[in-house]
Parts: C-alpha cells; sequence; structure tokens
C-alpha cells in the first residue's frame, strides 16, 4: 500500500475496527491495563498499522495471535469469546482493501460496525459457591447468555448480555492455576 491516503484510511480502518471491539472497550474502561489503558488502546491502533505498514501477507491467524498477545500482556485479559479471530479477519480484509483502492468499499464496510456492547456486559461475580469434595474443585453458579451472531458480521459473541431467563451456568474455577499466575476459569454445562 504506497498511497498515503490509503495508509490513512486503512489507520481509520483499524480504530474504528478496534473501537467496536467489545472485549477492548472493556478492557479500557475498566483499566485493566494499568493508569494507561487508554494509551495502551491507541498504542494497538499504531502497532498494527505499523505492523502491516513493514510486512507483506500477514494472515489472519497471525494477526490473531499478535492481539492476543497484547490483550494478555498490556491488558491481562484473555479473550474466548471468538471475537480475536473475527477481528482478525475484518482487519486484513481491510488492508486488501484499502491496498487495492476500494475507498468506497472500506467507508461502507465501516459504517456497518456496530458500538461496542461494553453496558451489555456481566460483572463475573460469585453468587454461590458449591465445593467438589473429590477433586477439590470450586463451582460457581452465574447467568449469563452469549448471543448469536450480528447481521453485518461483527460477531455478537463479543458481548455477554443478562438473560431474563436466567439460565445457571457452571463455572470451573478449581484449583487450575497457569504457571504465570492466571487462574483459569472455564465455561461449564447449563443446568
Amino acid at each position: 500500500m504506497a498511497a498515503s491516503s490509503g495508509d490513512t484510511l486503512f489507520e481509520s480502518a483499524v480504530t474504528k475496527i478496534l473501537k467496536s471491539w467489545t472485549v477492548l472497550e472493556l478492557a479500557i474502561n475498566h483499566g485493566f491495563g494499568g493508569a494507561h489503558s487508554q494509551e495502551k488502546g491507541d498504542w494497538m491502533v499504531y502497532a498494527v498499522c505499523q505492523w502491516f505498514k513493514e510486512n507483506d501477507g500477514i494472515e489472519a491467524y497471525e494477526l490473531e495471535d499478535f492481539l492476543a498477545d497484547v490483550l494478555n500482556t498490556e491488558f491481562d485479559t484473555i479473550a474466548e469469546d471468538g471475537s480475536l479471530i473475527q477481528i482478525s479477519e475484518m482487519i486484513c480484509k481491510m488492508y486488501s482493501l484499502c491496498a487495492s483502492g476500494q475507498t468506497i468499499d472500506v467507508v461502507e464496510r465501516l459504517k456497518l460496525l456496530p458500538s461496542p456492547q461494553v453496558q451489555h456486559c456481566v460483572s463475573a461475580t460469585v453468587c454461590q459457591e458449591e465445593n467438589d469434595e473429590e477433586t477439590g474443585d470450586v463451582f460457581c453458579n452465574g447467568s449469563s447468555d452469549v448471543s448469536g451472531s450480528h447481521e453485518n458480521g461483527v460477531p455478537a459473541a463479543q458481548t455477554t448480555r443478562a438473560d431474563n431467563s436466567h439460565q445457571e451456568e457452571e463455572m470451573d474455577t478449581g484449583d487450575v492455576e497457569a504457571d504465570d499466575g492466571w487462574t483459569v476459569v472455564k465455561k461449564g454445562k447449563r443446568r
């Protein structure tokens, strides 16, 4: 992408895509990255654009790994909702459109991006704990519903919405602690 206007358009596209990503906006809004969370979010846009500028043929899975690493390192956040690959594919598609000069298509696609659904996210607070005496695992009851995909191709799985039916899920937080100090919370079966 040699044209400066293409670079600017791609930077605008990356900015809008990342700002529409509920996982990142949640991490920024709640300060998961510390006092400089907003600056880290802005840096992500720069880093993605710079990476595409310096390298040819970046694949979605490579960008997915990069974004996952940044979320983990800078925001202490792990996205397990399937949105990482979708955001990565969207950014790669925008890059190819910008590189081929399809400005109108880029602008139209950006208009379809939804706002992040941070207000619909529910806290992972523990209502009740049940210990499994045999394994020592702790099961937590909570209510959440992950909705299906959005009409315009942006994953609604980015959001966790409170459901009026209050279906309960078991969350296994057990004694599973990774070497890096993270406590792994796994989605369990619905009751």
